[in-house]
């Protein structure tokens, strides 16, 4: 009697695969500057890559041979001996010989396949590279001021100097040294020439980007520097200057008061300190002297430090004082005239332009 059998099966351990798509010959990523592609994958001379597929199989039993297939694909696109831009190298490798668009990517796929010989199992290993261009733009101009942004300078110590403005002038990160053909332009903030229509505009260099700026006439100004070529404007930068005036305090000193019995003269004094220490008060504010008898003020002197003769106080007043008024000295400002319902400036005989000090609280 024949019993019922059993199936003989052979089990093979699973192969183990790994791959790459290998790309030599170049770079992945291509750059256009507008005109040409770097590197540039047509023409001549030319520099195409090569898209190997590299599969990788091992068998953990012993060894084994396999016969691969390999099939390469653009965005999905079966590529063939006829498709343009590549040309198949081999049984495993594809030459990429044209150039991405710029601004666009491909994705090249390569599809491995096999059978397992010991159990006719169907293995496929796939792998992709991506190939772009990249938009290189043309390296843009920079100009720089060597003063720029906010520049506060002292109101109350020595403000009324000359200082100078630089322009350098940058195309990418390279410092330009030729200027044949560039202009630069100073201009006030209403857009205007800064050398003839500004008292600070005090002179320009002559290869023009150095302005000279007396900031005796500035209590807020912004200068702006335009670069031009041609009649393009390729680059720009600003300064503002600005008086600065901290915050202050007073000490009134007058030693004789009250007034004694021969007393002929009042020593007066105003001592003003701000965040950094002594203020030379003459230099920063304008300091007059007051009298005010029984409510009618008037001016005895003129200064920080004075000598008022008692003999000049009407001492029989009910309502007797005396303080300094003070007022900040503030930019010079030009002259001006009513000139047929239009602001005039008002000049000398050399039409040089008439400027008078301007104060504040």
């Amino acid at each position: 009697m024949r019993l019922s059998g059993n199936k003989i099966q052979v089990e093979f351990t699973p192969l183990q695969v790994s791959g790459t798509l290998q790309l030599t010959g170049g770079s992945a990523v291509q750059f256009f500057d507008g005109v040409s592609y770097t590197p540039n994958r047509e023409g001549v001379p030319a520099s195409p890559v090569l898209l190997k597929h590299i599969v990788l199989v091992l068998n953990p039993d012993g060894e084994i041979t396999i016969a691969p297939t390999t099939l390469f694909y653009e965005n999905g696109e079966l590529i063939t001996a006829s498709t343009s831009g590549y040309e198949l190298i081999g049984t495993d490798a594809v030459k990429v010989t044209k150039n991405i668009t710029s601004g666009t990517s491909v994705v090249v796929k390569a599809i491995t396949k096999f059978v397992d010989p010991r159990n006719d199992k169907v293995y496929e290993r796939e792998d992709s590279v991506t190939l772009r261009t990249l938009l290189k733009a043309e390296p843009q101009y920079i100009l720089n001021l060597s003063q720029r942004g906010a520049v506060y300078f002292d109101a109350y110590r020595n403000p009324n100097t000359t200082t100078t403005v630089t322009a350098t002038l940058k195309k990418g990160n390279t410092e330009v040294t030729d200027f044949t053909g560039i202009i630069f332009k100073w201009l006030n903030s209403a857009g205007l020439d800064a050398i003839e229509n500004e008292l600070y505009g005090d002179v320009v260099s002559a290869d023009g980007r150095t302005l000279t700026v007396d900031k005796t006439y500035i209590d807020h100004e912004q200068i702006k520097c335009e670069a031009w070529k041609g009649e393009e404007l390729i680059a720009s930068d600003t300064v503002t200057f600005i008086r600065k005036f901290n915050s202050f305090r007073t000490e009134v000193r007058i030693p004789e008061l009250p007034i004694m019995p021969g007393t002929t003269e009042l020593n007066c004094s105003v001592i003003i300190t701000d965040t950094l220490g002594n203020v030379d008060v003459d230099a920063a504010f304008l300091v007059n002297w007051i009298i005010s008898e029984n409510g009618v003020e008037r001016e005895v002197a003129t200064g920080a430090s004075v000598k008022i003769p008692v003999s000049s106080i009407d001492l029989t007043a009910v309502d007797l004082q005396i303080y300094p008024d003070l007022k900040r000295r503030e930019a010079f400002a030009a002259v001006t005239v009513d000139d047929a319902g239009e602001e005039a400036l008002l000049t000398d005989d050399l039409d040089n332009v008439l400027t008078v000090e301007t104060y504040g609280a």
